[in-house]
């Protein structure tokens, strides 16, 4: 167990002891803090070796890239605030937290998202790596059809409908949706599914499985990614391919309502912070291809 660990440990132990909380709210601290705890872990931080900028790099991904509601990523930072508030207290994390955290503008972080040339370039890379049917299967499921990482290792084979190119994954609150898939995705899958699975000796009908015929876990997932995004200069997660699957089909115009049955919100409010990544696409379409913008950069503007 890590020192960070035995940190959080202390830290539900005084919500108990201390402050009288329930059982339930402190695992709702302890769930909302694993993975802050998790992440530190991975990069080797000690929680004393936690800056402002390391700490803002864990918001924008917490904000831009898991799969939380505004309200979820509010609770989560609610969370973390009191944790290295009580860490602060004990003399094991020397930054405020006052200003960074007290009231989290979830404007400021944006999911992250890909280009559509770096999409092609994580194909590219699965497809030249040492299980390109089964990974190519895997970006085809997050990025082409939008699914959380969750629906993705849990869709099964009768969800597909290669033929008539439907699927239909169950999200959350066990509600079914559908889902049409592009034909180079259904090329890819069929692939996979016929050519490849057979030879991991499926012991269960999911369509992602690791190399031993077994569901692919979460973290199996997590380091796919990593392995065929590490020529990128962003920090990618499997969500990441969600975040560019919506922002992709809003830059090709694609209606919001539409967009929200598609990824399965309840609420269209969620699928509005793709609005907000479609407003820097703009800009950044205007910088690059307006007359006057274009004469600003030009290098033989007297």
């Amino acid at each position: 167990m890590s020192f960070n660990s035995n940190r959080l440990d202390a830290f539900l132990a005084h919500l108990g002891v201390e402050r009288n909380l329930s059982q339930m709210t402190i695992q709702s601290y302890q769930e909302d803090l694993r993975h802050f705890i998790a992440w530190l872990d991975e990069r080797g931080l000690d929680l004393k070796e936690l800056t402002p900028t390391l700490l803002d790099e864990f918001l924008t991904m917490t904000a831009g890239q898991v799969e939380y509601s505004p309200t979820s990523v509010a609770r989560h930072f609610s969370s973390l605030r009191g944790f290295l508030k009580y860490m602060q207290n004990q003399g094991e994390y020397d930054y405020s937290t006052e200003s960074m955290l007290a009231n989290p503008k979830l404007g400021h972080y944006l999911p992250e998202y890909l280009t559509r040339e770096e999409v092609d370039s994580v194909f590219e890379s699965a497809a030249n790596g040492k299980n390109p049917l089964r990974d190519t299967a895997l970006f085809e499921l997050m990025y082409s059809a939008g699914l959380r990482i969750s629906e993705t290792l849990g869709i099964k084979l009768s969800q597909l409908d290669l033929d008539n190119e439907w699927l239909t994954p169950i999200g959350k609150g066990n509600k079914q949706r559908l889902i049409p898939l592009g034909s180079k995705a259904k090329e890819n899958l069929r692939e996979w599914i016929e050519c490849g699975r057979p030879l991991t000796h499926p012991c269960i009908d999911n369509v992602i499985l690791n190399n031993h015929g077994k569901p692919m876990s979460r973290m199996g997932a997590w380091k796919i990614v990593q392995q065929h995004t590490a020529h990128l200069s962003k920090q990618v997660s499997p969500h990441t391919f969600r975040h560019s699957f919506a922002t992709h089909c809003l830059e090709a115009g694609m209606d919001l309502r539409v967009l929200q049955e598609l990824l399965g919100h309840a609420d269209i409010s969620t699928t509005q912070i793709y609005t907000h990544v479609d407003k820097e696409f703009i800009k950044q379409e205007h910088k690059s291809f307006h007359p006057r913008e274009m004469a600003e950069r030009d290098p033989r503007k007297p």
